[in-house]
């Protein structure tokens, strides 16, 4: 069984998953499982992969042994690297756990070096990847359910460094119109589910990061944008990725066009793309200043979905980021999804998350992004906006 350990936005990582497994479970509030595998390479939400090895552990020296049979059983050499993480809601003290089977390990001649987490017994991305635990090396993860403890070995991680390096080190980043994170981009692709052939349209494009993400996921990718200035950061940045980046698919960025006007291609493709999200907020707006931009972002969108109908070939999915705000208890939204229903758009339902509408809000912003999934209605048996 294939275990999944969630980022932050935990109901995002679900539906990633669900989207590319179909179907998945929780064990505990960080850990999924489902009996198909994904690569970690593929996924932007999920932060460690890895496989159990032994259910239903009852106790510490059952667990030790687990780890130690593990260990003796994996032909690493002498020397070698290995550490524990803990998920669930347990007291237990991992330190001395880790401690006790170095040293039975050290009984039989080896010499390993133990890696433990500096809090939360959970090792980060960065340390498992820095301490080598995967391939010469090895993360052991015990899970916590209820009563009982898995055992699991980490076989992929998130590569941090890549994505500092995606999300920091491009020539061209504009915070004045916003920045779509790697990892969100990712995920935003994947709950498209788009098929491999298909191209990924993000007409809304500013720097380029969701093209670049679509490239490195294998996809073909095509990108626009109202701003000459963004299309020209857009390329800037393609330039950049390619250079740095092996094993790429290619990316094309169009003239600067209007997303309510753009005609897409002739051929299999899905748009996924962070619309307009209103004024870039240098600090926190007054609800009036926000409800006063609504009108015309609400008829904006409404005229984008409007104008994908009208296409030849219409797109296989759409996946958008819409924004929204937080004042004290009230949430302020634009409050469209019936009249993009209204124009023949079905919106894709998770089993395991409780709401369609997804969201995506880190503290400390003004605006949050609302991300929705939308299947056409290729009979276009739609109402006219």
């Amino acid at each position: 069984m294939n275990i999944y350990i969630l980022g932050r936005e935990k109901e995002l990582c679900l539906a990633e998953l669900e989207a590319m497994l179909g179907s998945v479970s929780l064990i505990n509030d960080e850990v999924a499982v489902s009996s198909e595998k994904a690569s970690i390479k593929q996924l932007g939400g999920t932060i460690k992969t890895g496989h159990i090895i032994a259910e239903k552990i009852s106790s510490t020296a059952e667990l030790q042994s687990e780890i130690i049979k593990s260990l003796l059983a994996s032909g690493f050499d002498k020397k070698f690297s290995f550490g524990l993480s803990h998920y669930g809601n347990s007291r237990i003290n991992f330190s001395p756990i880790g401690i006790k089977i170095k040293r039975e390990l050290q009984k039989s001649g080896l010499k390993p070096r133990l890696v433990m987490p500096k809090e939360d017994n959970k090792l980060n991305a960065a340390s498992v990847k820095h301490n080598k635990l995967i391939g010469t090396g090895r993360e052991f993860i015990v899970i916590q359910n209820n009563d009982s403890m898995s055992l699991a070995v980490t076989d992929g991680v998130q590569d941090v460094d890549s994505y500092s390096m995606r999300d920091y080190e491009k020539p061209c980043r504009d915070r004045k119109v916003g920045m779509l994170p790697p990892k969100l981009s990712q995920i935003m692709i994947n709950l498209a589910s788009p098929n491999q052939s298909s191209i990924i349209v993000d007409p809304f494009c500013g720097s380029g990061g969701l093209l670049i993400e679509a490239s490195l996921m294998g996809y073909e990718s095509e990108g626009s944008d109202l701003s000459v200035d963004m299309i020209d950061c857009s390329k800037q940045n393609i330039e950049w990725f390619q250079k740095n980046y092996s094993d790429t698919s290619p990316i094309t960025i169009n003239q600067a066009a209007d997303a309510t006007t753009l005609m897409y291609p002739e051929k299999p493709y899905s748009v996924v793309t962070e619309g307009f999200l209103g004024t870039n907020f240098l600090s926190n707006p007054t609800k009036n200043l926000v409800k006063e931009q609504l009108p015309e972002l609400r008829n904006l969108y409404l005229d984008f979905f409007s104008n994908l109908n009208k296409q030849k070939v219409l797109a296989d999915s759409i996946c958008i980021c819409l924004p929204f705000w937080i004042f004290n208890d009230e949430v302020v939204e634009l409050n469209i999804i019936d009249g993009i229903t209204n124009l023949g758009y079905t919106i894709t339902e998770f089993k395991s998350v409780r709401q369609s509408v997804l969201s995506y809000y880190r503290e400390g912003q003004f605006t949050g992004r609302q991300i929705l999934v939308f299947k056409t209605n290729k009979e276009k048996n739609y109402v006219t906006y």
